[in-house]
C-alpha cells in the first residue's frame, strides 16, 4: 500500500504523517489520547499514510523496526522505540522522556507532517524534523498538568510546563486544543491555535432500541461511573455522592487505578457496597454496550479537557450528571441533556433533573460530534 523512503515498506506515495506518542496498538490504554490516536488511524483520509513511533507495552515487538499493522481495517506503519507499560502512572521517569530518548537514537525517514500529543515531544520533534509541518494536539487546558491531583511530573514544576507549552505553540505550524478555555488562552500566543471537540465512534456508541429508551424516566436507577480511578477523577467524591441516593439506585464503577482500594473502602464505610458493582477496567470495544445497559452517566472529575466519556454516553442516549470540572466546555446543559452539581448536597437534585431528560435530546446534542466529521477537521489543521 505505502511507498516511502523506508526500505521495504511497500506503502503508496501520498502525504506522510508521523505520529509520536507512547502508544501501543496491541495494548489499549484508558484515557483520551490513546482513544484519540485510534480514531485518527481508523478515520484517516485516503490521501494520507500514517507512521506511528510508539512503545512496546507487552513485550511482543522488536524495538526500532517498522512494521505494517492494521487497526480496524486501516493500515499504518508502526515502530516501537522503547519498552514500557504505558498505563503505569507510578513510573519513575516521565513516559514522554523515555519515548523521546528512544526515538533520538533511531534512524527515521523524512515526513511531510509530524504530529505530537505532548508539548515536550513537540519541541523535540521540531528540532529533529525542522523542514516538516508540525502539529501538536493538546488534550487539556494546562490545568490538568498543574493540579496537585494530576499524575503528571509537571505538577512539581508548573513553570516548566508553561514554558514548554509556550515553546511548543510557538514552533508548531498548528496547535489543536481539546479545551475551549485552553484554546482561548493559547490563541493569545499564536494565531495557529484552534479548538476542537472530541468525538465518538458511531459504530460503537449509539442508543439502544427505541423500546428500551421509552421506558419510564422514573425507573432510571442504573448509574455508570466510567473513569480511571485516579485523584483527578475524584472517585471518593463519586461514592459519597452516590451514597446520598435512595436504596433503589445502583452504581457501576468501570475503571481501575491507584485509588480503587480506597473507593471500595469508602463504599463499605458508607454502607452502599451491596449497591456498587466494581467492574475493573473495561475494554474500549465493550464500553458502548455497557453504557446502553445503564440509565445515567455520573462524572465527578476535578478537571477534564473535553471528556470523551461524556460525548460517548450522550451518543448512547444517557443523560450526564457532572461536576463543572468534568465538563468545562459546556456540552452538558442542565435539564436538556443532563445536569450539573457543585457539591455532594446538590447531587440528589441533579440526578432528579437528569432523570427527566429525553434520551433523544441527549443523542441530538452530539449529532455533530461523530468521528467522521470531527476527525476530518483535525486532519485539516
Amino acid at each position: 500500500m505505502f511507498s516511502t523512503h523506508a526500505e521495504g515498506s511497500g506503502l503508496a506515495s501520498s502525504t506522510r504523517r508521523l505520529i509520536v506518542e507512547q502508544f501501543d496498538p496491541d495494548a489499549p490504554k484508558p484515557g483520551g489520547i490513546d482513544t484519540c490516536i485510534r480514531g485518527l488511524i481508523k478515520f484517516r483520509p485516503a490521501d494520507e499514510e500514517l507512521w506511528v513511533a510508539g512503545v512496546d507495552a507487552i513485550g511482543n515487538k522488536e524495538l526500532g523496526k517498522w512494521t505494517q499493522m492494521t487497526l480496524e481495517g486501516t493500515e499504518f506503519m508502526f515502530m516501537p522505540v522503547a519498552q514500557m507499560d504505558n498505563s503505569n502512572l507510578k513510573r519513575r521517569l516521565p513516559h514522554s522522556l523515555t519515548l523521546n530518548a528512544g526515538l533520538a537514537c533511531k534512524r527515521l525517514p523524512n515526513f511531510d507532517i509530524v504530529q505530537t500529543h505532548r508539548v515536550n515531544a513537540a519541541v523535540a520533534m521540531k528540532a529533529r524534523f525542522p523542514r516538516a509541518r508540525h502539529i501538536v494536539l493538546i488534550h487539556s487546558s494546562g490545568t490538568a498538568n498543574l493540579s496537585s491531583a494530576s499524575r503528571s511530573f509537571y505538577r512539581r514544576v508548573p513553570w516548566l510546563y508553561r514554558a514548554t507549552e509556550t515553546a511548543a505553540v510557538g514552533v508548531c505550524d498548528a496547535a489543536v486544543v481539546f479545551s475551549q478555555s485552553g484554546a482561548e488562552r493559547l490563541r493569545k500566543r499564536s494565531r495557529n491555535v484552534r479548538f476542537s471537540p472530541t468525538w465518538f465512534d458511531s459504530s460503537q456508541f449509539y442508543p439502544p432500541q427505541k423500546s428500551v429508551i421509552e421506558e419510564s424516566h422514573a425507573t432510571r436507577r442504573r448509574i455508570l461511573w466510567a473513569c480511571r480511578v485516579e485523584p483527578a477523577k475524584q472517585p471518593i467524591l463519586a461514592i459519597e455522592c452516590f451514597a446520598r441516593l435512595s436504596p433503589e439506585f445502583h452504581l457501576t464503577v468501570a475503571g481501575d487505578g491507584t485509588l480503587l482500594p480506597l473507593m471500595r473502602e469508602r463504599a463499605h464505610a458508607l454502607g452502599v457496597s451491596s449497591r456498587v458493582s466494581f467492574r475493573g477496567a473495561v475494554k474500549k470495544a465493550e464500553v458502548g454496550d455497557l453504557m446502553r445497559m445503564h440509565d445515567l452517566l455520573a462524572m465527578s472529575s476535578e478537571f477534564e479537557g473535553f471528556s470523551r466519556s461524556i460525548v460517548e454516553a450522550l451518543a448512547c442516549g444517557l443523560p450526564v450528571v457532572t461536576t463543572e470540572g468534568g465538563d468545562p466546555n459546556g456540552l452538558v446543559v442542565d435539564s436538556v441533556n443532563g445536569s450539573r452539581y457543585g457539591s455532594p448536597s446538590e447531587f440528589v437534585q441533579a440526578v432528579n433533573r437528569a432523570q427527566l431528560v429525553s434520551s433523544d435530546d441527549c443523542v441530538s446534542s452530539v449529532s455533530k460530534l461523530s468521528a467522521r466529521e470531527v476527525v476530518s477537521d483535525v486532519y485539516s489543521a
